[in-house]
């Protein structure tokens, strides 16, 4: 948050969020609650909910909530210092500190040095591309097409042969030898220190702000070295925490209402030259929890491409596994058969090929299944009813008509079994629902070795539930979580019940439940958005009894029952798998471990009105 808290603080305590959601949306009052036609799904009846009493909305169909600020920033889907700007006009909040305080991203000043280094040798590369021998580099560019602007706007370089050359220059700017080897490129010989991409072209990495933080360097002459040599793991650059690219189609995506996802940096240079800005590139077949954070921050359509070969279909398997999981809105570029890579569309069909190939859009479920029928056909009769049942789930929410029946035809072909026999698993429950056999399928075919009772959980989970509920209106129930209880066992519950905390110990006053939305929502936590959807939702309840301190009490017995009967639990099936101390100690851990997982994406799932 570049903004003080003091000043967002003062912000929210002067806005009303009924008249800001009013100057977006018609909203009407229904008691001393008001409601609107969500605009955040495709609302038929008011399931916006905003009480002025706490000034909060809450949408209970699709899970999103927060206050008057959240809702700005949501609605216009800007940055949070545009929307604290557009809420102090709304709200008529004149203030001085809008416009004096300063806009700066704070930066660990131990890492300045290496930022500094990494800058001067950005500008080495880029220099090394327009000398005598650095024509190599530019040959290869001019056969991908990649003109020298081009080259310029994705910090296309050369790492000149003379590796030592480059430490040289980096040590005359005025660098040290520890700095240059804390950004991963110094390495070490007989002769001295060189550069790790000596001979190579230089595709500069970027963090999300558009600062250089590593390199990936490609072989150009026909040697058997490695294709691609990355940046090693350094303290600014972390493989699995940047997108290729991402600085700049951030400033494009949130407009076009779209981002693909692709596999390499020259397949994001080709969907530039067609005219398509919004692409980036996960350098692999993977994708972290890090960078579905950023997709998540730029609110549009993620449009997954990988490569079409086998290694490419399997790791959008695994994508399309962890998207859902995530809940995000995404669809596959499928063009069954055609193996090319993006950036081989272009150079072979140019520009209205790779247009036309980009826009072959498939939900999940039909690629899911087209890679069962194409890429990994089922052998056994086990992974075929595991695979049916998987799918009978999504098949129930489709109302019957062709496009059920379409799809009933491709998983007869992908699972064997007659499309009656589907028909009449999808009878079976009513739509919507899933069986219990449906359900472990649905947990990508793992096999669960220690199952609580989910009695368990549940008890569990109200306990805490109710907790936080008093912990959000009651200063004393603050007090008694510190003393007596200190932690639940569901994460996302005790991430709040941190920031409730901290709120406490920092303002040393009674929760305001909108201000502490912002304390999440700029805390920069990956989750922000759940736990801010979570947190509007218990704020909402209305069904808890009248607080006391017998209340709390038995609220904390109940939670160390539970806590309790969950550790026997495992401790004595462990026993039973005949498993030694220190193993049933690890299968402990990572059963925890594995159940937090579940308790978290069970809380995404309910703060998302996905029950």
């Amino acid at each position: 948050m570049s903004y003080s808290r003091e000043l967002v603080d003062d912000l929210l305590k002067a806005s009303d969020i009924v008249s800001v959601i009013s100057s977006y949306i018609p909203v009407i009052q229904k008691g001393r609650s008001y409601l609107a036609i969500c605009p955040f799904h495709d609302d038929k009846n008011p399931s916006l909910n905003i009480s002025k009493e706490k000034q909060i909305f809450k949408c209970f169909s699709c899970g999103a909530g927060g206050n008057a600020l959240t809702f700005v920033q949501k609605y216009e889907k800007i940055t949070f210092d545009e929307a604290v700007r557009k809420l102090a006009q709304i709200s008529g909040f004149d203030d001085p500190r809008l416009s004096s305080e300063r806009h700066e991203k704070h930066i660990n000043p131990d890492i300045v040095p290496l930022y500094k280094c990494i800058n001067d040798l950005q500008l080495y590369y880029r220099y090394g591309l327009a000398t005598e021998e650095g024509k190599i580099a530019k040959e290869y560019l001019n056969k991908r097409n990649i003109s020298d602007e081009e080259a310029e706007k994705f910090g296309i370089g050369y790492a000149l042969s003379d590796g030592k050359k480059t430490i040289q220059y980096l040590q005359t700017k005025g660098h040290s030898l520890k700095s240059i080897e804390d950004i991963g490129i110094a390495l070490a010989r007989a002769e001295g220190t060189a550069d790790s991409n000596a001979g190579r072209l230089i595709f500069s990495l970027a963090d999300p702000d558009g600062q250089v933080i590593g390199f990936s360097a490609r072989r150009l002459r026909d040697d058997k070295s490695a294709k691609y040599v990355n940046s090693p793991e350094t303290r600014i650059f972390q493989k699995g925490k940047m997108l290729y690219n991402y600085h700049i189609a951030k400033e494009t995506a949130r407009h076009d209402g779209y981002i693909y996802v692709l596999e390499g940096f020259m397949d994001v240079i080709s969907m530039a030259k067609a005219g398509i800005q919004s692409a980036v590139a996960v350098m692999g077949t993977n994708l972290t929890d890090e960078q579905i954070h950023l997709l998540r921050r730029l609110k549009c359509e993620i449009r997954l491409c990988l490569d079409g070969d086998a290694a490419g279909q399997e790791g959008m398997m695994r994508i399309v596994n962890k998207l859902s999981k995530a809940a995000l809105p995404f669809r596959i570029v499928s063009n069954p058969g055609d193996l090319r890579d993006p950036d081989d569309i272009f150079q072979e069909d140019g520009k209205d090929g790779l247009i036309e190939a980009m826009n072959h859009l498939v939900d999940p479920f039909d690629f899911q299944l087209n890679y069962y029928l194409n890429v990994k056909q089922l052998t056994s009769p086990e992974d075929r009813l595991r695979v049916l049942r998987y799918f009978i789930p999504f098949l129930r929410t489709i109302p019957a008509g062709i496009e059920r029946e379409n799809y009933i035809a491709k998983l007869a072909r992908v699972s064997g079994y007659e499309a009656d026999v589907i028909r009449g698993q999808i009878a079976q429950v009513e739509p919507g629902k899933s069986t219990k056999e449906e359900n472990e399928a649905a947990s990508q075919f793992e096999f669960d070795l220690i199952q609580p009772s989910r009695t368990f959980v549940s008890r569990l989970d109200n306990a805490e539930r109710e907790t936080l509920f008093y912990m959000l209106n009651e200063p004393d129930a603050v007090r008694y979580f510190r003393q007596s209880i200190d932690t639940f066992y569901n994460e996302t519950y005790q991430a709040i019940a941190n920031f409730i905390l901290d709120y406490e110990q920092l303002r040393q006053s009674k929760i305001d439940v909108a201000i502490l939305m912002n304390d999440i929502a700029s805390s920069g936590v990956s989750d922000a958005e759940l736990y801010e959807a979570k947190l509007s939702e218990i704020a909402s309840d209305n069904y808890h009894p009248n607080y006391s301190e017998d209340q709390i009490v038995a609220l904390a017995k109940v939670i160390r029952e539970e806590k309790d009967k969950i550790n026997d639990k495992i401790i004595t099936q462990q026993k039973a798998l005949g498993k030694p101390g220190d193993e049933r100690a690890k299968l402990y851990d990572e059963f925890m471990k594995k159940k937090k997982r579940e308790f978290a994406q069970k809380s995404k799932k309910s703060a998302k009105g996905e029950f």
